[in-house]
Protein backbone atom coordinates (compact mmCIF):
# COMPACT_ATOMS: atom_id res chain seq x y z
CA UNK A 1 0.00 0.00 0.00
CA UNK A 2 2.83 2.60 0.73
CA UNK A 3 4.18 1.62 -2.37
CA UNK A 4 1.30 2.38 -4.20
CA UNK A 5 0.93 5.91 -2.66
CA UNK A 6 4.36 6.61 -3.07
CA UNK A 7 4.30 5.84 -7.01
CA UNK A 8 0.83 7.70 -7.01
CA UNK A 9 2.18 10.73 -5.30
CA UNK A 10 4.95 10.63 -7.71
CA UNK A 11 3.27 10.57 -10.69
CA UNK A 12 1.08 13.22 -9.64
CA UNK A 13 3.87 15.31 -9.18
CA UNK A 14 5.16 14.41 -12.78
CA UNK A 15 2.26 15.15 -13.49
CA UNK A 16 1.61 18.71 -12.38
CA UNK A 17 5.17 19.52 -13.75
CA UNK A 18 4.47 18.28 -17.11
CA UNK A 19 1.13 20.46 -17.08
CA UNK A 20 2.18 23.53 -16.16
CA UNK A 21 4.71 23.53 -18.59
CA UNK A 22 1.90 23.27 -21.16
CA UNK A 23 0.21 25.49 -19.42
CA UNK A 24 3.19 28.26 -20.57
CA UNK A 25 1.94 28.10 -23.77
CA UNK A 26 -1.04 30.14 -22.73
CA UNK A 27 -4.68 29.45 -23.36
CA UNK A 28 -4.93 30.34 -27.22
CA UNK A 29 -6.25 26.19 -28.33
CA UNK A 30 -8.98 26.71 -25.23
CA UNK A 31 -10.62 30.01 -26.03
CA UNK A 32 -13.85 27.85 -27.46
CA UNK A 33 -13.17 25.56 -24.14
CA UNK A 34 -13.82 28.85 -21.78
CA UNK A 35 -16.12 30.56 -24.23
CA UNK A 36 -18.67 27.54 -23.72
CA UNK A 37 -17.90 27.05 -19.77
CA UNK A 38 -18.18 30.83 -18.78
CA UNK A 39 -21.47 31.32 -20.79
CA UNK A 40 -23.07 28.66 -19.34
CA UNK A 41 -21.92 29.05 -16.29
CA UNK A 42 -22.68 32.45 -16.46
CA UNK A 43 -26.30 31.55 -17.68
CA UNK A 44 -27.17 29.35 -14.20
CA UNK A 45 -25.49 32.00 -11.80
CA UNK A 46 -27.27 34.69 -13.04
CA UNK A 47 -30.67 32.95 -13.17
CA UNK A 48 -29.76 31.68 -9.52
CA UNK A 49 -28.83 35.17 -8.22
CA UNK A 50 -31.93 36.83 -9.37
CA UNK A 51 -34.08 34.06 -7.86
CA UNK A 52 -32.46 34.54 -4.70
CA UNK A 53 -32.42 38.09 -4.17
CA UNK A 54 -35.97 37.83 -5.07
CA UNK A 55 -36.76 35.22 -2.58
CA UNK A 56 -34.81 37.36 0.10
CA UNK A 57 -36.55 40.58 -0.76
CA UNK A 58 -40.30 38.75 -0.01
CA UNK A 59 -38.47 37.29 2.81
CA UNK A 60 -37.44 41.01 4.46
CA UNK A 61 -40.01 42.42 3.60
CA UNK A 62 -42.29 39.97 4.71
CA UNK A 63 -43.63 41.70 7.61
CA UNK A 64 -44.75 44.52 5.17
CA UNK A 65 -46.23 42.39 2.51
CA UNK A 66 -48.58 40.37 4.58
CA UNK A 67 -49.69 43.65 6.70
CA UNK A 68 -48.23 42.09 9.87
CA UNK A 69 -45.95 39.48 11.41
CA UNK A 70 -48.93 36.84 11.44
CA UNK A 71 -52.52 36.79 10.04
CA UNK A 72 -55.62 34.89 11.20
CA UNK A 73 -58.26 35.22 8.04
CA UNK A 74 -61.89 34.04 9.14
CA UNK A 75 -64.66 33.74 5.80
CA UNK A 76 -68.01 35.31 5.60
CA UNK A 77 -67.64 36.37 9.36
CA UNK A 78 -66.00 38.41 11.89
CA UNK A 79 -63.61 36.66 14.88
CA UNK A 80 -65.64 35.96 17.65
CA UNK A 81 -64.83 37.44 21.64
CA UNK A 82 -62.74 34.29 22.18
CA UNK A 83 -60.40 34.35 19.13
CA UNK A 84 -60.20 38.06 19.91
CA UNK A 85 -59.22 37.43 23.60
CA UNK A 86 -56.13 35.03 22.33
CA UNK A 87 -54.74 37.32 19.69
CA UNK A 88 -55.16 40.10 22.07
CA UNK A 89 -53.24 37.97 24.70
CA UNK A 90 -50.09 36.76 22.09
CA UNK A 91 -50.51 40.44 20.05
CA UNK A 92 -48.32 43.61 20.75
CA UNK A 93 -50.63 44.96 18.61
CA UNK A 94 -53.75 43.95 16.47
CA UNK A 95 -55.35 45.35 13.31
CA UNK A 96 -58.96 43.88 11.53
CA UNK A 97 -59.18 44.42 7.84
CA UNK A 98 -62.25 43.15 6.42
CA UNK A 99 -62.60 42.94 2.75
CA UNK A 100 -65.10 41.94 -0.03
CA UNK A 101 -66.56 43.15 -4.08
CA UNK A 102 -68.82 46.05 -4.03
CA UNK A 103 -69.75 48.24 -6.87
CA UNK A 104 -68.75 51.83 -6.99
CA UNK A 105 -71.66 54.27 -8.47
CA UNK A 106 -71.64 57.22 -9.83
CA UNK A 107 -74.54 58.32 -11.45
CA UNK A 108 -75.20 56.11 -14.07
CA UNK A 109 -71.88 54.92 -14.23
CA UNK A 110 -70.58 51.75 -12.08
CA UNK A 111 -67.24 50.20 -11.59
CA UNK A 112 -66.35 46.73 -9.36
CA UNK A 113 -64.00 47.18 -7.18
CA UNK A 114 -62.07 45.53 -4.26
CA UNK A 115 -63.32 47.24 -0.85
CA UNK A 116 -61.04 47.17 2.08
CA UNK A 117 -62.05 48.39 5.16
CA UNK A 118 -59.88 49.16 7.85
CA UNK A 119 -59.46 50.26 11.20
CA UNK A 120 -57.13 53.15 12.77
CA UNK A 121 -54.28 50.84 13.80
CA UNK A 122 -53.77 49.59 9.70
CA UNK A 123 -51.02 49.43 8.67
CA UNK A 124 -49.41 47.82 10.99
CA UNK A 125 -46.13 47.26 9.25
CA UNK A 126 -44.84 49.23 5.77
CA UNK A 127 -46.05 52.73 4.83
CA UNK A 128 -49.28 53.29 2.85
CA UNK A 129 -48.38 56.75 0.36
CA UNK A 130 -51.58 58.44 -0.93
CA UNK A 131 -52.31 61.19 -3.32
CA UNK A 132 -52.42 64.33 -2.60
CA UNK A 133 -50.38 63.44 0.64
CA UNK A 134 -52.50 63.34 3.88
CA UNK A 135 -52.63 60.41 6.99
CA UNK A 136 -54.97 57.87 5.96
CA UNK A 137 -56.86 58.92 9.05
CA UNK A 138 -57.23 62.01 7.46
CA UNK A 139 -58.75 60.60 4.10
CA UNK A 140 -61.00 58.55 5.73
CA UNK A 141 -62.51 60.68 7.61
CA UNK A 142 -64.08 62.57 5.14
CA UNK A 143 -65.25 65.84 5.04
CA UNK A 144 -67.15 65.85 8.33
CA UNK A 145 -70.73 65.57 6.11
CA UNK A 146 -69.80 62.13 4.63
CA UNK A 147 -66.96 59.46 5.90
CA UNK A 148 -64.39 59.45 2.94
CA UNK A 149 -62.54 56.44 1.00
CA UNK A 150 -59.31 56.68 -1.16
CA UNK A 151 -59.03 53.99 -4.24
CA UNK A 152 -56.69 53.11 -7.08
CA UNK A 153 -56.02 55.67 -9.85
CA UNK A 154 -57.52 53.85 -12.24
CA UNK A 155 -60.78 53.29 -10.96
CA UNK A 156 -61.33 56.84 -9.96
CA UNK A 157 -60.23 57.73 -13.74
CA UNK A 158 -62.97 54.98 -14.74
CA UNK A 159 -65.51 56.54 -12.98
CA UNK A 160 -64.23 60.24 -13.84
CA UNK A 161 -63.53 60.97 -10.00
CA UNK A 162 -61.96 63.65 -8.69
CA UNK A 163 -61.03 64.24 -4.65
CA UNK A 164 -63.94 66.16 -3.38
CA UNK A 165 -66.47 63.96 -5.74
CA UNK A 166 -69.18 61.80 -4.30
CA UNK A 167 -69.48 57.97 -4.68
CA UNK A 168 -72.00 55.14 -3.40
CA UNK A 169 -71.19 52.09 -1.99
CA UNK A 170 -74.57 50.13 -1.48
CA UNK A 171 -76.42 52.54 0.58
CA UNK A 172 -73.82 55.06 1.79
CA UNK A 173 -72.22 57.71 0.04
CA UNK A 174 -68.90 58.65 0.70
CA UNK A 175 -66.35 61.45 -1.13
CA UNK A 176 -63.35 60.50 -2.62
CA UNK A 177 -60.22 62.28 -0.69
CA UNK A 178 -56.62 61.09 -2.31
CA UNK A 179 -55.82 58.23 -4.64
CA UNK A 180 -53.59 55.15 -3.71
CA UNK A 181 -50.20 55.61 -4.31
CA UNK A 182 -48.19 52.75 -2.46
CA UNK A 183 -49.69 50.03 -1.06
CA UNK A 184 -47.98 48.33 1.63
CA UNK A 185 -49.81 44.96 2.08
CA UNK A 186 -51.47 44.67 -2.02
CA UNK A 187 -49.65 41.72 -2.71
CA UNK A 188 -51.29 39.79 0.56
CA UNK A 189 -54.41 40.07 -0.91
CA UNK A 190 -53.91 38.05 -3.74
CA UNK A 191 -56.61 37.93 -7.17
CA UNK A 192 -58.74 40.72 -7.04
CA UNK A 193 -61.51 41.23 -9.58
CA UNK A 194 -61.30 45.21 -9.53
CA UNK A 195 -58.67 48.10 -7.94
CA UNK A 196 -58.98 48.69 -4.26
CA UNK A 197 -60.98 51.18 -2.25
CA UNK A 198 -59.69 51.69 0.87
CA UNK A 199 -62.50 52.95 3.64
CA UNK A 200 -62.88 53.16 7.32
CA UNK A 201 -64.49 50.09 9.08
CA UNK A 202 -67.01 51.85 10.65
CA UNK A 203 -68.35 53.53 8.05
CA UNK A 204 -69.91 50.36 6.85
CA UNK A 205 -72.34 49.97 9.38
CA UNK A 206 -74.69 52.39 7.31
CA UNK A 207 -74.02 50.30 3.88
CA UNK A 208 -75.81 47.37 4.12
CA UNK A 209 -72.69 46.01 2.39
CA UNK A 210 -71.91 43.42 5.32
CA UNK A 211 -75.55 42.30 5.87
CA UNK A 212 -75.74 38.32 6.35
CA UNK A 213 -74.93 36.39 3.41
CA UNK A 214 -72.25 38.87 2.23
CA UNK A 215 -69.44 37.85 0.75
CA UNK A 216 -66.67 38.76 2.53
CA UNK A 217 -63.33 37.94 4.66
CA UNK A 218 -62.03 39.27 7.65
CA UNK A 219 -57.87 39.38 8.22
CA UNK A 220 -56.83 40.00 12.09
CA UNK A 221 -53.20 41.54 11.75
CA UNK A 222 -50.59 40.73 14.62
CA UNK A 223 -47.67 42.55 15.57
CA UNK A 224 -45.14 39.99 17.38
CA UNK A 225 -43.01 40.46 20.70
CA UNK A 226 -40.07 39.77 19.15
CA UNK A 227 -37.93 36.16 19.07
CA UNK A 228 -41.76 34.86 19.10
CA UNK A 229 -41.39 31.42 17.69
CA UNK A 230 -43.56 31.54 14.49
CA UNK A 231 -44.29 27.72 14.50
CA UNK A 232 -44.92 27.20 18.25
CA UNK A 233 -47.62 29.91 17.59
CA UNK A 234 -48.59 28.49 14.39
CA UNK A 235 -49.46 25.16 16.15
CA UNK A 236 -51.45 26.47 19.18
CA UNK A 237 -53.75 29.02 16.42
CA UNK A 238 -54.34 25.88 14.56
CA UNK A 239 -54.87 23.75 17.43
CA UNK A 240 -57.38 25.97 18.75
CA UNK A 241 -59.47 27.49 15.81
CA UNK A 242 -58.55 25.80 12.59
CA UNK A 243 -61.87 23.59 13.28
CA UNK A 244 -63.18 27.09 13.31
CA UNK A 245 -62.59 27.84 9.64
CA UNK A 246 -59.36 30.01 10.51
CA UNK A 247 -56.37 30.21 7.95
CA UNK A 248 -52.70 31.17 9.37
CA UNK A 249 -50.51 33.05 7.61
CA UNK A 250 -47.10 34.86 8.94
CA UNK A 251 -44.04 36.82 7.72
CA UNK A 252 -42.02 33.84 6.60
CA UNK A 253 -44.16 33.52 3.38
CA UNK A 254 -46.00 37.01 3.25
CA UNK A 255 -47.09 36.48 -0.66
CA UNK A 256 -47.18 32.68 -1.40
CA UNK A 257 -48.48 33.12 -4.62
CA UNK A 258 -45.47 35.24 -6.00
CA UNK A 259 -42.71 32.91 -4.17
CA UNK A 260 -44.13 29.62 -5.63
CA UNK A 261 -44.02 31.54 -9.04
CA UNK A 262 -40.50 33.05 -8.47
CA UNK A 263 -39.45 29.27 -7.29
CA UNK A 264 -40.98 27.23 -9.95
CA UNK A 265 -40.34 30.01 -12.73
CA UNK A 266 -36.80 29.63 -11.35
CA UNK A 267 -36.36 26.01 -11.22
CA UNK A 268 -37.61 25.78 -15.10
CA UNK A 269 -34.73 28.42 -16.36
CA UNK A 270 -32.03 27.07 -14.37
CA UNK A 271 -33.34 23.49 -15.89
CA UNK A 272 -33.01 25.87 -19.56
CA UNK A 273 -29.27 26.73 -18.40
CA UNK A 274 -28.46 23.50 -17.72
CA UNK A 275 -29.57 22.72 -21.41
CA UNK A 276 -27.61 25.13 -22.36
CA UNK A 277 -24.52 24.15 -20.62
CA UNK A 278 -25.10 20.48 -21.78
CA UNK A 279 -24.13 22.65 -25.56
CA UNK A 280 -21.31 24.02 -24.90
CA UNK A 281 -20.62 20.67 -22.97
CA UNK A 282 -20.43 19.83 -26.82
CA UNK A 283 -18.47 22.60 -27.59
CA UNK A 284 -16.17 21.43 -24.46
CA UNK A 285 -15.30 17.89 -25.85
CA UNK A 286 -14.68 19.15 -29.45
CA UNK A 287 -11.86 21.76 -27.94
CA UNK A 288 -10.53 19.29 -25.78
CA UNK A 289 -10.28 16.61 -28.55
CA UNK A 290 -8.64 19.42 -31.25
CA UNK A 291 -6.13 20.69 -28.71
CA UNK A 292 -4.95 16.89 -27.85
CA UNK A 293 -4.88 16.32 -31.52
CA UNK A 294 -2.13 19.06 -31.87
CA UNK A 295 -0.58 17.38 -28.82
CA UNK A 296 0.34 13.85 -30.41
CA UNK A 297 4.11 14.62 -31.00
CA UNK A 298 4.18 15.66 -27.60
CA UNK A 299 2.15 12.88 -26.07
CA UNK A 300 4.75 10.35 -28.18
CA UNK A 301 7.71 11.68 -26.81
CA UNK A 302 6.61 11.57 -22.99
CA UNK A 303 5.04 7.72 -23.89
CA UNK A 304 8.55 7.11 -25.94
CA UNK A 305 10.77 8.26 -22.98
CA UNK A 306 8.83 6.14 -20.42
CA UNK A 307 6.54 8.22 -18.95
CA UNK A 308 3.18 5.93 -18.08
CA UNK A 309 -0.40 6.11 -19.32
CA UNK A 310 -1.28 7.17 -16.04
CA UNK A 311 1.20 10.27 -15.97
CA UNK A 312 0.31 11.35 -19.53
CA UNK A 313 -4.00 10.84 -18.52
CA UNK A 314 -3.10 13.35 -15.34
CA UNK A 315 -0.84 15.88 -17.47
CA UNK A 316 -3.33 16.44 -19.63
CA UNK A 317 -6.16 16.36 -17.09
CA UNK A 318 -4.48 18.79 -14.64
CA UNK A 319 -4.29 21.06 -17.35
CA UNK A 320 -8.01 20.63 -18.33
CA UNK A 321 -9.19 21.02 -14.60
CA UNK A 322 -6.95 23.95 -14.24
CA UNK A 323 -8.79 25.81 -17.59
CA UNK A 324 -12.14 24.13 -16.27
CA UNK A 325 -11.11 26.40 -12.86
CA UNK A 326 -10.58 29.49 -14.98
CA UNK A 327 -13.83 29.54 -17.30
CA UNK A 328 -16.46 28.55 -14.39
CA UNK A 329 -14.54 31.60 -12.32
CA UNK A 330 -15.25 34.06 -15.00
CA UNK A 331 -18.69 32.62 -15.57
CA UNK A 332 -19.35 33.03 -11.37
CA UNK A 333 -17.69 36.61 -11.79
CA UNK A 334 -20.55 37.23 -15.01
CA UNK A 335 -23.42 36.12 -13.49
CA UNK A 336 -22.54 36.47 -10.10
CA UNK A 337 -21.51 40.41 -10.65
CA UNK A 338 -24.64 41.43 -13.25
CA UNK A 339 -27.55 41.19 -11.39
CA UNK A 340 -25.80 43.33 -8.67
CA UNK A 341 -24.54 45.85 -11.24
CA UNK A 342 -27.74 45.60 -13.05
CA UNK A 343 -29.77 45.25 -9.46
CA UNK A 344 -31.80 48.84 -9.82
CA UNK A 345 -32.78 48.35 -12.80
CA UNK A 346 -34.00 45.07 -12.63
CA UNK A 347 -36.02 45.76 -9.60
CA UNK A 348 -37.61 48.90 -10.98
CA UNK A 349 -39.60 46.66 -13.80
CA UNK A 350 -40.55 44.13 -10.80
CA UNK A 351 -43.51 44.66 -8.63
CA UNK A 352 -42.67 43.21 -5.83
CA UNK A 353 -39.23 43.45 -3.53
CA UNK A 354 -35.84 41.60 -4.40
CA UNK A 355 -32.59 42.33 -2.61
CA UNK A 356 -29.82 41.89 -4.95
CA UNK A 357 -26.71 40.71 -3.47
CA UNK A 358 -23.87 38.04 -4.11
CA UNK A 359 -25.45 34.81 -2.68
CA UNK A 360 -22.92 31.79 -2.26
CA UNK A 361 -25.11 29.02 -2.15
CA UNK A 362 -26.64 30.40 -5.72
CA UNK A 363 -23.16 30.34 -7.11
CA UNK A 364 -21.95 27.12 -5.52
CA UNK A 365 -24.56 25.52 -7.49
CA UNK A 366 -23.68 26.85 -10.93
CA UNK A 367 -20.10 26.10 -10.12
CA UNK A 368 -21.11 22.60 -9.41
CA UNK A 369 -23.00 22.46 -12.75
CA UNK A 370 -19.72 23.62 -14.59
CA UNK A 371 -17.73 20.93 -12.83
CA UNK A 372 -19.57 18.36 -13.25
CA UNK A 373 -20.06 19.36 -17.53
CA UNK A 374 -16.45 19.76 -18.08
CA UNK A 375 -15.95 16.64 -16.51
CA UNK A 376 -18.47 14.67 -18.29
CA UNK A 377 -17.60 15.84 -21.64
CA UNK A 378 -13.50 16.41 -21.59
CA UNK A 379 -13.29 12.93 -19.80
CA UNK A 380 -13.87 10.60 -22.51
CA UNK A 381 -11.85 12.41 -25.12
CA UNK A 382 -8.72 12.41 -22.40
CA UNK A 383 -9.13 8.90 -21.27
CA UNK A 384 -9.43 7.25 -25.15
CA UNK A 385 -6.49 9.44 -25.91
CA UNK A 386 -4.80 7.04 -22.69
CA UNK A 387 -5.14 3.94 -24.84
CA UNK A 388 -3.80 4.88 -28.00
CA UNK A 389 -0.12 3.40 -28.80
CA UNK A 390 3.16 5.59 -29.23
CA UNK A 391 3.22 4.31 -32.72
CA UNK A 392 0.01 5.26 -33.49
CA UNK A 393 0.73 8.81 -32.17
CA UNK A 394 3.28 9.58 -34.47
CA UNK A 395 1.13 8.62 -37.09
CA UNK A 396 -1.18 11.63 -35.53
CA UNK A 397 -3.19 8.86 -35.04
CA UNK A 398 -5.38 10.16 -31.95
CA UNK A 399 -8.75 11.16 -34.14
CA UNK A 400 -8.88 7.53 -35.69
CA UNK A 401 -8.70 5.68 -32.53
CA UNK A 402 -12.28 4.35 -32.42
CA UNK A 403 -12.27 2.13 -29.31
CA UNK A 404 -14.10 3.02 -25.78
CA UNK A 405 -11.79 4.16 -22.71
CA UNK A 406 -11.54 1.74 -20.29
CA UNK A 407 -14.14 0.84 -18.22
CA UNK A 408 -13.42 2.51 -15.09
CA UNK A 409 -13.84 6.02 -16.88
CA UNK A 410 -17.05 4.92 -18.89
CA UNK A 411 -18.09 4.13 -14.61
CA UNK A 412 -16.45 7.84 -13.67
CA UNK A 413 -18.71 9.13 -16.16
CA UNK A 414 -21.68 7.65 -15.49
CA UNK A 415 -21.42 8.57 -11.96
CA UNK A 416 -20.60 12.31 -12.82
CA UNK A 417 -23.96 12.13 -14.99
CA UNK A 418 -26.00 10.63 -12.17
CA UNK A 419 -24.43 13.56 -9.86
CA UNK A 420 -25.29 16.30 -12.09
CA UNK A 421 -29.12 15.10 -12.64
CA UNK A 422 -29.18 14.18 -9.07
CA UNK A 423 -27.98 17.66 -8.29
CA UNK A 424 -30.47 19.20 -10.24
CA UNK A 425 -32.78 17.33 -9.07
CA UNK A 426 -32.28 18.51 -5.45
CA UNK A 427 -31.89 22.32 -6.16
CA UNK A 428 -34.87 22.47 -8.75
CA UNK A 429 -37.24 20.90 -5.95
CA UNK A 430 -38.93 19.07 -9.06
CA UNK A 431 -37.26 15.81 -9.78
CA UNK A 432 -39.50 14.92 -12.10
CA UNK A 433 -38.65 17.83 -14.33
CA UNK A 434 -35.43 17.18 -13.73
CA UNK A 435 -35.61 13.53 -14.90
CA UNK A 436 -37.65 14.70 -17.99
CA UNK A 437 -35.53 17.66 -19.18
CA UNK A 438 -32.24 14.64 -18.66
CA UNK A 439 -34.11 12.05 -20.47
CA UNK A 440 -34.93 14.63 -23.33
CA UNK A 441 -31.52 16.24 -23.77
CA UNK A 442 -29.98 12.36 -23.81
CA UNK A 443 -32.76 11.09 -26.07
CA UNK A 444 -31.27 14.16 -28.47
CA UNK A 445 -28.03 13.50 -28.33
CA UNK A 446 -28.30 10.03 -29.28
CA UNK A 447 -30.84 10.78 -31.90
CA UNK A 448 -27.98 13.41 -33.52
CA UNK A 449 -25.40 11.11 -33.09
CA UNK A 450 -26.77 8.46 -34.65
CA UNK A 451 -27.95 11.22 -37.92
CA UNK A 452 -24.16 12.48 -37.41
CA UNK A 453 -22.70 9.04 -37.83
CA UNK A 454 -25.00 8.07 -40.81
CA UNK A 455 -23.89 11.59 -42.57
CA UNK A 456 -20.78 10.83 -42.09
CA UNK A 457 -20.77 7.32 -43.17
CA UNK A 458 -23.20 9.01 -46.56
CA UNK A 459 -19.70 11.41 -47.06
CA UNK A 460 -17.48 8.36 -47.13
CA UNK A 461 -19.45 7.20 -49.86
CA UNK A 462 -19.98 10.38 -51.64
CA UNK A 463 -15.86 10.01 -51.88
CA UNK A 464 -15.48 7.54 -53.61
CA UNK A 465 -17.97 8.64 -55.94
CA UNK A 466 -16.91 12.13 -56.27
CA UNK A 467 -13.88 11.15 -58.38
CA UNK A 468 -12.94 14.44 -61.02
CA UNK A 469 -14.37 17.16 -58.54
CA UNK A 470 -11.77 17.62 -56.21
CA UNK A 471 -13.72 20.19 -53.89
CA UNK A 472 -16.78 17.91 -53.62
CA UNK A 473 -14.45 15.53 -52.55
CA UNK A 474 -12.31 16.99 -50.33
CA UNK A 475 -15.78 18.24 -48.64
CA UNK A 476 -16.89 14.63 -48.44
CA UNK A 477 -13.60 13.35 -47.01
CA UNK A 478 -13.68 16.65 -44.02
CA UNK A 479 -17.30 15.72 -43.75
CA UNK A 480 -16.04 11.71 -43.20
CA UNK A 481 -13.19 12.00 -40.96
CA UNK A 482 -14.08 11.22 -37.35
CA UNK A 483 -11.83 13.59 -35.69
CA UNK A 484 -13.23 16.46 -37.33
CA UNK A 485 -16.13 15.45 -39.17
CA UNK A 486 -19.70 15.73 -38.79
CA UNK A 487 -20.31 14.46 -35.18
CA UNK A 488 -19.07 17.29 -33.05
CA UNK A 489 -20.56 20.05 -35.32
CA UNK A 490 -23.93 17.85 -36.30
CA UNK A 491 -23.92 17.28 -31.63
CA UNK A 492 -23.04 21.17 -31.20
CA UNK A 493 -25.59 22.88 -33.55
CA UNK A 494 -28.60 20.13 -33.11
CA UNK A 495 -28.28 20.66 -30.00
CA UNK A 496 -28.84 24.15 -29.48
CA UNK A 497 -31.26 24.09 -32.02
CA UNK A 498 -33.27 21.61 -30.23
CA UNK A 499 -33.23 24.01 -26.46
CA UNK A 500 -33.92 27.09 -28.65
CA UNK A 501 -36.71 25.10 -30.48
CA UNK A 502 -38.05 23.57 -26.39
CA UNK A 503 -37.71 27.27 -25.30
CA UNK A 504 -40.01 28.48 -28.16
CA UNK A 505 -42.48 25.46 -28.01
CA UNK A 506 -42.91 26.40 -24.12
CA UNK A 507 -43.66 29.81 -24.94
CA UNK A 508 -46.14 28.98 -27.13
CA UNK A 509 -47.90 26.38 -25.29
CA UNK A 510 -47.75 29.27 -22.79
CA UNK A 511 -49.13 31.80 -25.04
CA UNK A 512 -52.12 29.39 -26.65
CA UNK A 513 -53.14 27.89 -23.08
CA UNK A 514 -53.74 31.73 -21.67
CA UNK A 515 -55.12 32.65 -25.26
CA UNK A 516 -57.66 29.20 -25.07
CA UNK A 517 -59.16 30.51 -21.97
CA UNK A 518 -60.57 33.89 -23.39
CA UNK A 519 -63.58 33.56 -24.69
CA UNK A 520 -64.30 34.16 -28.01
CA UNK A 521 -66.71 36.67 -27.71
CA UNK A 522 -66.55 38.33 -24.02
CA UNK A 523 -69.83 39.63 -22.03
CA UNK A 524 -70.48 43.59 -22.33
CA UNK A 525 -71.53 43.28 -18.72
CA UNK A 526 -71.17 40.68 -15.72
CA UNK A 527 -72.66 40.50 -12.39
CA UNK A 528 -71.03 39.52 -8.93
CA UNK A 529 -72.44 38.41 -5.32
CA UNK A 530 -76.49 38.16 -6.76
CA UNK A 531 -78.14 36.50 -3.77
CA UNK A 532 -80.48 33.41 -4.39
CA UNK A 533 -83.28 35.18 -3.91
CA UNK A 534 -82.62 38.00 -5.95
CA UNK A 535 -82.42 36.21 -9.59
CA UNK A 536 -85.72 36.14 -10.06
CA UNK A 537 -85.97 40.26 -9.78
CA UNK A 538 -82.85 40.16 -11.70
CA UNK A 539 -83.90 38.52 -14.53
CA UNK A 540 -87.27 39.57 -14.66
CA UNK A 541 -85.16 43.16 -14.95
CA UNK A 542 -82.10 42.18 -17.19
CA UNK A 543 -84.32 40.44 -20.28
CA UNK A 544 -86.32 42.84 -22.00
CA UNK A 545 -83.50 44.95 -21.79
CA UNK A 546 -81.46 42.78 -23.82
CA UNK A 547 -81.32 43.92 -27.88
CA UNK A 548 -81.85 40.98 -29.77
CA UNK A 549 -83.45 37.90 -29.12
CA UNK A 550 -80.08 36.50 -29.58
CA UNK A 551 -78.51 37.67 -26.45
CA UNK A 552 -78.09 35.21 -23.72
CA UNK A 553 -77.53 35.62 -19.79
CA UNK A 554 -75.26 33.68 -17.80
CA UNK A 555 -75.52 33.58 -14.53
CA UNK A 556 -72.14 33.00 -12.26
CA UNK A 557 -71.68 32.63 -8.93
CA UNK A 558 -68.50 33.38 -7.76
CA UNK A 559 -66.79 32.59 -3.86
Amino acid sequence: MTEVTVGLASSFRLAWRFALRELRGGIKGFRIFLACLALGVAVIAAIGSIRASIEAGLTQEGASLLGGDAELTFTYRFANDEERAWMTTQAETLSQVVEFRSMAAVGDERGLTQVKAVDTAYPLVGTLALQPDMPLATALAGNGALPGVAMMPVLADRLGLSPGDTVRFGTQDFVLMATIKTEPDAAASGFALGPRTLVALPALENSGLLAPGSLFSTKSRLTLPAGTDLDALQTEARAQFEDNGMRWRDARNGAPGIATFVERLGALLVLVGLSGLAVGGVGVSAAVRAYLATKTETIATLRTLGAERQVIFLTYFLQIGALTLLGVSIGLLLGGLGPVLLGPLIAAQLPFPALFALYPATLIEAALYGFLTAFIFALWPLARAERIRAASLFRGALGEASHLPALRYILATALALAVLVGSAAWFSGSARLTLWTAGGLMGALLVLLVAALGLGWLARRGTKISRGRPALRWAFAAIGTSRDGAVPAVLALGLGLTVLAAIGQIDGNMRVAIAGNLADVAPSYFFVDIQRDQMPAFLARAKPTLPSARSKVRLCCVR
